[in-house]
């Protein structure tokens, strides 16, 4: 009986022991699994705050060069890659580009003096509209009532260009008269104001400023006022003021003027000034040739050529 009692003592000893090791076990899992938690909840902490060198995560996601979750380029890095449309050079004159036709001018205003009244007297351009007045200059234009509307009044320029509201270019000359006695300062001013002005009517058109025309030799002989060198003189000013105000500049006189710069003897036999169709023709195809704006060509262009319903 002795022998069985210790027996059973023993027993019981190695039963509660491996009961003991495996309580033991579990609370020490638990602990470790415990603090293994809090130190990834503290590195995940340290990696989402940007680092001593002001780099972060974040900021290497957008980097350029990048990619982003489906290994494309990300929009930052796209953008870089890409290059911004260069900027419209308004301190030269409108260059050369690919020829348009008449049907082109559908959507067209043309603002002047005489020289662009004779777009009408010769019906010429019918397509286009015309808003101009013999007579009229840069100190006049905003202010002198001249225009007759429909209802039979006198109004100013200004006033009958607001009502072309479906315009989408708009092509001023200016200059003939007053260049004898308009000095350069004013003269550019009151244009430039004109301009303003017309811009404000329509912010969505594009606005070309044409230079002044050369005159004949015989027309700056006889009256020195009207000297072609002046006349340059003045559209060197005209193009300072385009490249400021944004504005299109147009070098026309360059298709008139002959070897020495003046308009040929032909084209102006009366008074070195006006001329007649042929040289009409000559300033239109010279626009033609001369589109600033691509856009606004850019649903007329089929497979690199221009095409219109109208003939040439």
């Amino acid at each position: 009986m002795a022998y069985q009692k210790i027996n059973r003592r023993r027993y019981r000893k190695k039963k509660r022991y491996p009961l003991l090791t495996a309580f033991i076990t579990i609370l020490f899992c638990i602990g470790i699994s415990l603090g293994l938690a809090a130190l990834w909840q503290n590195q995940s902490q340290d990696l989402s705050e940007p680092l001593n060198s002001g780099f972060s995560i974040e900021a290497f996601s957008s980097a350029p060069g990048t990619t982003d979750e489906s290994g494309g380029l990300s929009d930052v890095a796209a953008s870089a890659s890409s290059p911004a449309p260069a900027e419209y050079d308004y301190s030269q004159p409108v260059p050369e580009s690919d020829r348009v036709t008449s049907a082109y001018f559908d959507d067209a205003l043309f603002v002047g003096d005489s020289i662009t009244a004779g777009i009408q007297s010769y019906a010429l351009m019918k397509n286009a509209s015309v808003v101009a007045f013999t007579g009229i200059n840069t100190n006049t234009i905003l202010t002198r009532e001249v225009i007759r509307n429909e209802a039979g009044e006198l109004e100013t320029m200004p006033q009958a260009i607001s009502r072309y509201t479906d315009v989408k270019k708009i092509y001023v000359m200016l200059g003939a008269n007053g260049i004898a006695w308009i000095g350069k300062e004013s003269f550019v001013e009151n244009y430039g104001a004109f301009l303003d002005t017309i811009r404000q009517q329509h912010p969505n058109a594009d606005i070309y400023m044409q230079s002044i025309l050369p005159v004949t030799a015989s027309k700056e002989d006889s009256d020195p006022q009207f000297a072609n060198s002046k006349i340059r003189e003045y559209n060197a000013a005209l193009l300072s003021m385009a490249q400021e105000k944004k504005y299109y500049y147009l070098n026309v006189a360059e298709a008139f003027a002959d070897e020495n710069g003046c308009l040929p003897e032909e084209a102006s036999p009366t008074d070195g000034m006006h001329f007649g169709p042929k040289y009409y023709e000559v300033w239109f195809e010279y626009l033609k040739n001369h589109v600033a704006n691509p856009d606004s060509v850019s649903d007329k262009i089929a497979d690199g050529t221009v095409t219109f319903s109208s003939a040439t």
